[in-house]
């Protein structure tokens, strides 16, 4: 506060703009008190690069530092303490903004969910929603024609449909596909940004929409709520990280030589009991050495990795037809059947019987 003797000027203001056009600035010391609400200091010595801070109690401005304040709540109310001969102001060459932190991305409504599994030779019918839909592929391979645009969706790929846009889903002869599709209604209020619609993923989103799923699981009020912001993160998820075009994540997540080794041997005795403490004998590194590799790399727990790849290869078993569900818990190595079907479900939110059955759908 200005010092025992100094006469200054006090002004109380109201702010309610959250733009200006224009800066202030003193010869001598300038001092802010925020007297109510939020508000935020912008501060530049040049009239270009600004810094922005959020006022608590007492600021002290510099001479010849170029200033403005603005609410960031309403109301806002701060007391300027100046010389008034002091005080000069300057146009900006272009006004300037704060922009609160709102929400631009609005899931407004999860109109369903549903786990397909297709064969080879599918070919879906052709149509137009007024609504969006995201599809996700779990397994397999599939085409999608969406307007004038043909996509292949492999493992982990998501292609986004717009209102409005006619598309049609099919798989190749040779190819089966487990995806999930989800509609959905969402508002868009990003200015400016053109979204992609196709995205090759990675481990996380995959995370996202299993918890997005095990929501809908439970029908209350509040896993509805979770639904929404999973899916939610899954959209912010891929339209920030996600351009068109093709990654390899494995080149992107195994960088370490080690964890490379690693994960060829789990494939390699994949049809094994693999547990972790085999891995740590095998490569002679420690339990909590092993653990760390896997978290940081792919976030994830080296038995979990080693409990997906072995689900993931019991889609594909089962999709062929040719082996028991018995058969295929043994050949995977798990200790009993009903462990196997209890993961399963965990896992794919379907026993191993219920996507048997929807494999020959």
């Amino acid at each position: 506060m200005p010092e025992a003797g100094q006469y200054l000027s006090a002004s109380a203001i109201t702010l309610k703009m959250k733009t200006f056009d224009r800066v202030f600035y003193s010869s001598s010391d300038i001092y802010i008190t925020n007297e109510e609400g939020i508000s935020i200091l912008f501060v530049s010595l040049d009239m270009v690069h600004f810094d922005q801070f959020i006022v608590h109690r007492v600021v002290k401005i510099n001479p010849d530092v170029y200033f403005n304040i603005v609410p960031v709540s309403d109301p806002s109310d701060i007391i300027m303490y100046y010389q008034e001969s002091d005080l000069k102001q300057m146009p900006l060459p272009e006004p300037m903004e704060f922009r609160p932190i709102v929400p631009h991305l609005e899931v407004q409504e999860i109109l369903q969910a549903v786990f397909y599994v297709r064969k080879g030779n599918y070919h879906g019918r052709g149509h137009i929603d007024n609504f969006y839909e995201m599809i996700y592929v779990d397994q397999g391979t599939m085409q999608a024609i969406v307007d004038d645009h043909e996509y292949t969706l492999n493992q982990y790929d998501a292609l986004i449909i717009d209102p409005g846009q006619k598309h049609v889903v099919y798989t190749s002869p040779e190819c089966s596909c487990s995806y999930l599709a989800i509609d959905f209604n969402m508002k868009n209020t990003f200015e400016s940004i053109t979204m992609p619609h196709y995205f090759h993923t990675d481990k996380h989103i995959h995370q996202i929409l299993s918890h997005f799923m095990n929501a809908l699981e439970i029908n209350t009020i509040f896993n509805d709520e979770l639904a929404i912001v999973f899916l939610k993160e899954a959209l912010l998820m891929l339209y920030q990280n996600g351009k068109s075009g093709r990654v390899d994540p494995m080149q992107e997540h195994f960088e370490s030589t080690l964890l490379n080794e690693i994960i060829v041997y789990i494939h390699n005795n994949l049809f094994s009991p693999i547990s972790v403490e085999d891995l740590c004998v095998h490569f002679s590194i420690s339990r909590s050495t092993i653990q760390n590799l896997f978290r940081s790399q792919l976030d994830m727990t080296p038995k979990q990795y080693i409990s997906e790849l072995k689900l993931s290869e019991a889609q594909k078993l089962i999709l062929q037809h040719k082996y028991t569900i018995s058969e295929i818990s043994d050949q995977l190595g798990f200790t009993s059947i009903h462990y196997f079907s209890r993961k399963f479900k965990e896992r794919f939110n379907m026993s191993p019987t219920e996507f048997a059955k929807k494999g020959t759908e």
